[in-house]
């Protein structure tokens, strides 16, 4: 679950990380009126989309006439189909330099790395000068130190930066977070070092563990598809992918992406990923049979499911009871494992196709939708 920047900069200010010294939020523009605030001014919108900047989410005023107009402005601007409730006020800052800071978790040797660069900004993707320090046994200030001198930094710079970077892992291990990014960490011209950007991604698996995050998951939903917001809400995995017409519904990430890939490779347009997990019942599969064919694209419904901890008549029988709500969806399924002769008798005579081997099943699921 992504934080807005505003949360992210609640988080750094609670750690210690420095900041701006004043930051305001508003909810409409007249707000600005009311408000005591300095020139120039920094109006920032406040969607969970990346490239707010170069979308023209970021703008400056120098006086409250341009800031009422700026703000208007911001807030009718829709960046990848999300529009902002709030904007983000701050000081407009005279920056010196800019350097770019993040944990997250390094997939490959599983184990927390932190990431540094003495450039920041919005061209950090491509930058070839990203410095790394696995932390493959427990943290402690020395790793900070580490980074800070991998990226060049010297004297005041290298203490404040090493600073803010052991605060940054003590961010990411305390709410479990998947990602605490600083982009840009800006040096300003009196020396200080403050945080003029924050972005904060939490674990989905656990937000239960922390208290403080668990009222704010539908609002931070608003860069998924309305279908996938609501999987979200019943505890199923939905990516939708845009113009394919075969659902893919499976148990286990591996094994759809695996589902997926097949069904591209023999010529099919898988329209989703959907994952129902290993323990899925009756409700969520008849959740997740009702999300995959809401998408008006979606001609035919693959189910592909190993039975372990899912028997596989726990999977047949919202089978049954879907295809006689609605008669004219098609459904190729194959149901390998726990109590599969039980689930093969459930769907005979039932409209729904039963497949043992993938390939095949696969290809009959591309020969009903053409």
């Amino acid at each position: 679950m992504k934080l807005f920047e505003f949360e992210a900069k609640d988080l750094f200010e609670e750690e210690g990380i420095p900041l701006a010294s004043k930051r305001e939020i508003i909810y409409y523009p007249e707000e600005l009126v009311f408000k005591k605030l300095v020139y120039p001014l920094t109006l920032k919108t406040q969607v969970l989309s990346g490239g707010r900047g170069k979308a023209g989410g970021i703008k400056f005023a120098d006086n409250i006439t341009e800031a009422l107009e700026k703000a208007r402005a911001i807030f009718e601007l829709e960046i990848k189909g999300e529009k902002p409730s709030r904007i983000l006020l701050e000081p407009k800052l005279k920056i010196k330099r800019e350097f770019y800071l993040s944990v997250t978790l390094d997939r490959e040797n599983k184990v927390p790395v932190l990431l540094g660069s003495s450039e920041g900004g919005i061209e950090i993707e491509s930058s070839q000068n990203i410095q790394k320090v696995l932390c493959q046994q427990n943290y402690t200030p020395a790793f900070g130190k580490k980074l800070a001198y991998l990226m060049g930094l010297e004297n005041n710079e290298f203490k404040l930066v090493s600073q803010i970077i052991s605060k940054l892992y003590n961010l990411y291990l305390k709410y479990d977070l998947d990602l605490v990014e600083i982009n840009p960490l800006a040096q300003l011209e009196d020396g200080s070092i403050i945080a003029l950007d924050g972005k904060v991604t939490i674990n989905e698996n656990s937000i239960e563990r922390q208290p403080r995050f668990r009222k704010q998951k539908i609002e931070h939903l608003s860069d998924l598809s309305e279908r996938e917001r609501r999987a979200s809400m019943s505890g199923l995995n939905l990516v939708e992918l845009g113009q394919g017409n075969i659902g893919i519904l499976c148990n286990g990430a591996g094994l759809t992406m695996a589902t997926m890939d097949l069904v591209k490779f023999k010529g099919g347009k898988p329209a989703n990923f959907l994952d129902v997990g290993g323990g899925a019942d009756k409700n969520k599969v008849q959740a997740a049979l009702k999300l995959v064919t809401d998408n008006p694209e979606v001609d035919t419904l693959f189910i592909n499911i190993l039975g372990g901890i899912t028997a596989c008549d726990q999977v047949a029988a919202p089978l049954v009871d879907f295809k006689k709500k609605f008669p004219k969806h098609n459904l190729v399924v194959r149901l390998l494992g726990n109590n599969q002769a039980l689930a093969r008798k459930m769907l005979e005579g039932t409209g729904i196709k039963f497949v043992d081997d993938l390939e095949k099943a696969v290809e009959s699921a591309i020969k009903i939708t053409n």
